[in-house]
């Protein structure tokens, strides 16, 4: 006989959980005592919820497992919800366990009583209350295989604070297996014969492929048949950036040189990705709903192809077993002019990494010599998380990834994912170094988990660009309502001086000949650190300044 807490436990464990992320609460207590005599797993005590659920999203991509955060009733799951919708914007496998009111006061108005199905009924794959004990292993197996199966995402898990005290007689659930669907031999014939017929041929590579399997698979196809791959929003590390089949990254408003040389493409092959609206640049390439080159999609959820454009051939199957099986219907030789077509859509992503601007501006550093210092120091087995706003721009243009470098990133556009991300992946890779880039608006969301680095042993470097403003929206400002600065200006503390509070590492850079000793410096604390870095307002994006915005703006 046990209790419904260490259960829940026993089965996480033998589901491969080594960590979880938690604010604690007193509506899951039972589940906190039972962490209690488990010394084997590592229970991360996080700052604020949203922390802990951006924390699991970084450690599911590092692991391929699940991530785990267990939060409070009310409050605690809405501070949480953040993580659930990137999760779902994102295809992540993510568990949250949230406690519930005692069962007899369901339905009452009790204290902190949230109705959790009807909350995050239209982002998690399964929303779930267990008000019997004995059911409780079962569902965390159901939940586990729900998280991962068809289109990964959240499932939201709420337990009854009376429920986990039960005592019962069952045993912990084994994993269930995933069903995994390969594609037929007729299919993979039939798309190696319109590859063959196809003169430019394009792979859009997802997120679903990013994993050692899914990026060695990936560059073995490409490598064989000699087509060229273009990576899905903020997963610009699934092929070597060096890679000559390499052909650019399709992230946030892609640059005019990128979009149209992939939209020269007479094949598109999308692979591990559902052709969102920022990786097609608002449904523009491929085109929805009537693109205008045939498009092979491949998903592992027949919901999601073709739903809202047409294809030429639906694949639905895993996106892995299709590069590996697909690999074996390759050409002896690389048809005449394929390599050609590769080597031109490959300069025009490898020009955009040249840059020739000022580093430095009368209002602060151009926050490009901060990444191309980065992208000179760090080795090819660096993590690079990076939160949302324009600052990661100049990160997604001029560093380089693949070939071991990591990039994390949510494609949802939360701010505040960067500075969790970074400690969860350097609790995971320790060895490593684990370098975030973030805004000062991001990073004033959930900075204060580097008081969870400091506790728990991670040792990211923080690299904040400072520019006193909310930098994406006063560039759609400049562009729409040029010169009209409404509610986006900051003001912000000393970050280092902040950092040292935290018992960090503490660097204010000013200049651009400033960045390498401080990161260099940063580096080999191996401590926490934080290099705030002066950033120029009026160089506000990769593309453009504030007096070009204003000027196109006017015209």
């Amino acid at each position: 006989m046990r209790r419904a807490a260490d259960l829940l436990i026993d089965t996480l464990i033998l589901h491969g959980i080594d960590r979880v992320f938690c604010v604690p609460g007193e509506s899951y207590l039972s589940v906190l005592d039972g962490f209690s005599q488990h010394p084997d797993l590592d229970v991360v005590t996080c700052r604020h919820e949203s922390g802990a659920g951006f924390m699991a999203l970084a450690d599911a991509r590092l692991t391929g497992r699940p991530g785990i955060a267990f939060v409070s009733r009310g409050p605690g799951a809405m501070n949480a919800a953040i993580a659930v919708h990137s999760a779902e914007q994102d295809a992540v496998p993510l568990i949250l366990f949230v406690g519930q009111v005692e069962r007899e006061h369901r339905h009452m108005g009790a204290f902190q009583e949230v109705d959790y199905e009807r909350v995050f009924g239209s982002m998690a794959k399964w929303v779930v209350e267990v008000n019997d004990a004995e059911r409780l292993p079962d569902i965390v197996a159901t939940a586990f295989h729900a998280s991962q199966s068809g289109t990964p995402g959240p499932v939201v898990v709420a337990l009854p604070e009376d429920m986990l005290e039960d005592v019962v007689d069952c045993a912990p659930a084994q994993p269930r297996k995933l069903p995994v669907a390969g594609p037929s031999p007729d299919i993979l014939q039939d798309v190696a014969a319109r590859i063959s017929d196809a003169k430019r041929p394009l792979i859009i590579a997802g997120g679903l492929l990013k994993n050692n399997d899914g990026r060695t698979a990936l560059r073995d196809l490409v490598e064989a048949f000699g087509i060229p791959a273009a990576t899905a929003v903020r997963h610009a590390d699934l092929l070597p950036n060096t890679h000559p089949f390499y052909a650019g990254h399709l992230a946030y408003g892609a640059p005019r040189e990128l979009s149209a040389a992939v939209g020269q493409a007479d094949l598109v092959i999308a692979v591990g990705t559902r052709l969102g609206d920022v990786t097609t640049q608002g449904y523009r390439f491929p085109a929805a709903p009537h693109p205008a080159q045939p498009v092979i999609h491949v998903w592992p959820d027949a919901t999601a192809v073709g739903r809202i454009r047409h294809v030429d051939l639906g694949v639905v199957c895993d996106p892995i077993r299709f590069l590996q099986g697909l690999r074996a219907y390759a050409p002896d030789r690389i048809p005449a002019g394929r390599e050609e077509w590769g080597h031109h859509l490959n300069g025009v992503a490898a020009a955009l990494r040249h840059r020739s601007g000022p580093l430095d501006a009368e209002d602060g550093v151009v926050f490009a010599a901060a990444v191309q210092a980065a992208d000179r120091l760090l080795g090819d087995d660096a993590v690079i998380t990076i939160d949302s706003g324009n600052f990661g721009g100049w990160v997604q243009r001029l560093m380089r990834f693949g070939g071991g470098r990591t990039m994390l990133a949510p494609s949802s556009g939360a701010m505040g994912y960067g500075v969790p991300a970074a400690v969860a992946a350097s609790l995971r890779c320790p060895h490593l170094d684990v370098v975030c880039f973030v805004g000062d608006g991001g990073f004033l969301m959930t900075g204060n988990e580097l008081a969870t680095a400091v506790q728990f042993g991670a040792r990211p470097v923080l690299v904040i660009a400072d520019n006193g403003s909310y930098g994406t929206i006063r560039m759609h400002q400049e562009k729409h309502f040029p010169r009209n600065v409404s509610a986006t200006d900051l003001v912000n503390p000393d970050f280092a001086k902040l950092a040292k509070t935290y018992r960090a590492v503490g660097i204010s850079v000013d200049r651009s000949d400033q960045i390498e000793g401080a990161l260099q410096a940063a580096l080999a604390s191996k401590r926490p650190a934080i290099i705030s870095v002066r950033t120029s307002l009026e160089h506000i994006s990769a593309a453009a300044t504030i007096a070009q915005l204003q000027e196109s703006a006017s015209v």
